[in-house]
């Protein structure tokens, strides 16, 4: 229930729900009264939700990050810093960020400031042609999904072209068969950011494929510009 009013963007219901309940928050609980906070960028109750965390689970760096994302979204660098220290006196490090794509029976796999692939250039001269025609459409970057201080939105923009899964579905496009109406295919293991999932709806008007996208939440299917998640994942 807290997760599905909270997604649905009921989040004083949620809150309510959570206030009134015969049994005691768990840190579930919490996790999903936070996700919900990071959908509609509500960080008054991401705060109360993330102080819980923090006392139920205070070695899940996971919470931490989606603070730190909040703080970004809402040009609140001196609390992004805040949170990293908080994280580096404790020793918790995010985990390793990745994405792969299997391609004629090898896996692929992108990391995030990882060991680079080795068709790297041709990836990025792939990728940056593709942002210019989903631009086109109408795409446009979202800057809220760059999780550190930059100087303009053409260095944001460059940032966002490394997401690996960007980088994964950019590969399976270079490597499809012309003839071939088979879907790329990608998983993630952490949650994918909005703006990587407003790109594959573009990237699947613009080059008229499927892409399977399974990230750390649940599973997602582009097709000429929408997703089965509706956009609430």
């Amino acid at each position: 229930m807290v997760d599905l009013l909270g997604r649905a963007g009921y989040l004083d219901e949620a809150w309510d729900f959570i206030q009134t309940m015969p049994l005691k928050p768990d840190a579930s609980m919490w996790g999903a009264f936070l996700g919900s906070c990071r959908i509609h960028r509500n960080l008054e109750y991401a705060e109360i939700a993330a102080k819980q965390l923090y006392e139920l689970e205070p070695r899940n760096s996971a919470n931490y990050v989606v603070m730190m994302s909040l703080y970004a979204m809402s040009n609140r660098w001196g609390d992004v810093d805040r949170i990293k220290d908080v994280m580096y006196n404790e020793g918790l490090k995010p985990g390793p960020i990745w994405s792969w794509t299997q391609i004629d029976d090898r896996a692929h796999v992108f990391y995030a400031g990882g060991k680079p692939h080795e068709d790297e250039g041709e990836i990025y001269f792939e990728l940056y042609q593709l942002v210019s025609e989903i631009k086109e459409l109408g795409y446009v970057a979202d800057m809220a999904c760059v999780h550190q201080q930059v100087d303009d939105d053409a260095e944001g923009e460059k940032l966002l072209l490394s997401h690996t899964e960007k980088l994964a579905i950019t590969y399976g496009l270079m490597k499809r068969r012309s003839s071939s109406s088979a879907p790329i295919r990608v998983i993630k293991n952490t949650r994918t950011c909005s703006d990587c999932h407003t790109a594959a709806k573009f990237i699947s008007i613009a080059r008229g494929c499927e892409i399977l996208l399974k990230d750390g939440i649940r599973f997602h299917h582009f097709k000429a510009g929408k997703c089965s998640c509706n956009d609430y994942w």
